[in-house]
């Protein structure tokens, strides 16, 4: 567990861990594992000025399909967010899974077979839902009733990998985060930026071993675009939409990313 202030963070599941990587005040960085986000927002949620997290934030509710918050087309359901951020990144769009309305999650998270949520999602929003999206219903429901609580929205919010990684390129990526030309790709992306430094990564794994912890390289290059762009300024701030709207609880659902101009997507 972290021992020092972390005021920009990113947060990136491994397993069933929580890998968190954060700038203090100095600029240091550091890397930690969580059992919860509710212990890391109970470690850092009152020094964060940011916390950028790749799970879904703010989730479709059939009750509310006239929403502007989610696109209905050919009768079918699905976050504007997911859909923007699929074109953003081109190539690597499979990355992005279709989340899954907030009922489903709960149904998931309670241990209700993929048989089950998959039926209940289609019946819902039209779309069936992936493995992977009911894999980490708890993750998100662990999310969604932080925020539903005692955590700020405005400090917590959505972030995708591929689409913080993709902000930092004049082009997609040509190779998956799970091959050595993917890792190698998305560390001279992380080079570009001012905060890297050339040997970040390996500082962070000696870190984690230290205490006891092993992480794939791809999670924590993940959490590690994810701290990078917690750090931002309001200018290159962005937003996946621009002007995001809220789910019925009032959640924003967006992707934020950093760079200089937002993506001509809309």
């Amino acid at each position: 567990m972290a021992d020092e202030t972390w005021t920009q963070i990113g947060v990136d599941r491994d397993g069933g861990n929580w890998i968190a990587v954060g700038f203090s005040p100095d600029d240091d960085i550091g890397a930690a594992v969580f059992d919860s986000i509710d212990e890391l927002w109970a470690e850092h949620g009152d020094d964060a000025d940011r916390i950028v997290v790749d799970v879904p934030i703010g989730l479709c509710d059939p009750d509310d399909a006239s929403s502007p918050c989610c696109k209905e087309s050919d009768e079918e359901l699905s976050r504007r967010c997911d859909d923007l951020a699929r074109g953003v990144i081109g190539g690597r769009h499979s990355s992005v899974f279709t989340a899954p309305c907030r009922e489903v999650a709960r149904k998931a998270d309670d241990g209700a077979s993929y048989e089950e949520v998959n039926e209940t999602n289609k019946d819902q929003t039209g779309k069936g839902l992936t493995q992977q999206a009911a894999n980490i219903a708890d993750c998100i429901m662990e999310v969604d009733e932080l925020l539903q609580g005692e955590g700020d929205q405005d400090i917590l919010v959505e972030g995708h990998p591929e689409v913080c990684f993709r902000a930092f390129a004049d082009e997609d990526l040509a190779h998956s985060k799970k091959t050595a030309s993917g890792v190698d790709e998305r560390l001279r992306l992380l080079e570009s930026t001012t905060e890297y430094g050339d040997s970040s990564w390996r500082d962070l794994t000696r870190e984690l071993t230290t205490e006891g912890y092993s992480v794939g390289l791809d999670d924590l290059l993940d959490a590690l675009v994810l701290a990078v762009t917690a750090v931002a300024s309001e200018d290159e701030f962005q937003t996946l939409p621009e002007g995001p709207p809220e789910d019925t609880t009032g959640l924003p659902m967006q992707m934020v990313y950093r760079r200089a101009e937002p993506f001509d997507v809309e």
